[in-house]
């Protein structure tokens, strides 16, 4: 039976973290560990943590130099067959989520991912991913299901204050590593603020170019160009 590892890192999140717990431990699929990484909150979240009686949960308390050292954290715990990360204000888009997306797992060590429910706009991002879709969106994170043959191998380069993900999953493009959508919404995804939406990772933005050539092509590059263009014209986010 495949065994599910579910991250969620979080710092101060108690008026959240509770609902996203429910989601995770409430699903029908029972074969699945969750692993909470705090950043030594001040707020009631690890009271909350210590509540939880259910011994699928592990969480740790710790100070951190940033989300994506959190991340890593979490990646060197985990012993599921697939990984996925939670925001701690986010949840699974209903209770069967798991269950459905064990029946399309092939156990090739494909990266498998499916779409997100934006909260507060009310629709789906963002279908499946082509060589141009890469050149200028990232896949939301919280719809993503790692195998353990590239989890355990890849971290998170902790330089990048945002979008070490992005990052992440170009590498994986880069060295021929494959993405396989299925049609399946993995999560409720809290679209309304959060840390790569609201700042500018710089240090990404020198690299970008060079990953994003590598990973999908010059041409996808440039289009990607063009359609960031089109959003910044529009004012849009996603």
């Amino acid at each position: 039976m495949i065994k599910f590892t579910i991250i969620t890192v979080c710092y101060n999140a108690s008026t959240t973290i509770r609902e996203t717990i429910d989601s995770v431990l409430g699903q029908t699929y029972q074969e699945l560990e969750y692993i909470v990484v705090d950043s030594k909150s001040e707020d009631g979240t690890v009271e909350i943590l210590q509540s939880i009686t259910d011994k699928r949960l592990t969480f740790i308390s710790e100070k951190d130099s940033g989300i994506y050292n959190a991340m890593n954290k979490g990646l060197k715990m985990a012993s599921g067959d697939y990984l996925i990360f939670l925001g701690a204000d986010d949840i699974f888009y209903d209770k069967d989520v798991l269950k459905k997306v064990a029946g399309k797992l092939t156990g090739s060590n494909d990266v498998v991912y499916g779409d997100v429910m934006l909260k507060t706009r009310q629709r789906l991002y963002n279908g499946a991913f082509s060589r141009w879709t890469w050149g200028h969106r990232n896949i939301c994170h919280q719809s993503i299901f790692y195998p353990k043959s590239v989890y355990g191998r890849y971290m998170y380069n902790e330089k990048y204050r945002s979008v070490a993900d992005w990052d992440y999953n170009l590498r994986l493009l880069i060295d021929s590593i494959k993405f396989t959508y299925i049609r399946e919404t993995i999560c409720t995804f809290n679209d309304n603020d959060g840390l790569s939406s609201s700042s500018k990772d710089y240090d990404f933005l020198k690299v970008r170019r060079k990953l994003v050539c590598k990973a999908v092509g010059f041409l996808p590059y440039c289009w990607g160009i063009l359609q960031r263009a089109k959003r910044r014209l529009l004012n849009e986010k996603w």
